[in-house]
């Protein structure tokens, strides 16, 4: 008889399906982000880069640090959301051209909010 658990019954099945659907799996061992926005800086620099080519780095820094002030906005994160789905400035996804895109996969990334935290 098979033991079954969360991995095998959820987690292991849904990233098997996301990476074949395109998404990278990540490994938290390995990767470094901000605990404060959940955001993978060293991805999202390289991502915005291959998204809006002529970027130099000082734009980027500053676009990741944008980012991050609107994440702060007491919203709901309707700024975020109007900065993700934005056709014109700085692109966070290509719409136009959706291979430029890089789609990652992890494992229970821990969510803080104040003193509540959660791993969706």
């Amino acid at each position: 008889m098979t033991k079954q658990n969360e991995d095998t019954r959820v987690k292991i099945p849904t990233i098997l399906h996301l990476t074949r659907l395109g998404y990278k799996y990540l490994s938290l061992k390995q990767a470094t982000w901000c605990t404060d926005t959940d955001i993978f800086p060293d991805i999202f620099k390289e991502s915005i880069e291959r998204i809006n080519p002529g970027m130099d780095g000082g734009d980027v820094e500053r676009c990741l640090d944008d980012l991050k002030l609107s994440l702060d906005n007491e919203d709901l994160g309707r700024v975020f959301y109007e900065k993700l789905t934005s056709r014109s400035g700085i692109k966070l996804i290509d719409f136009d051209d959706f291979s430029k895109n890089r789609l990652h996969v992890v494992t229970e990334l821990t969510y803080k909010n104040g003193d509540e935290e959660f791993r969706p």
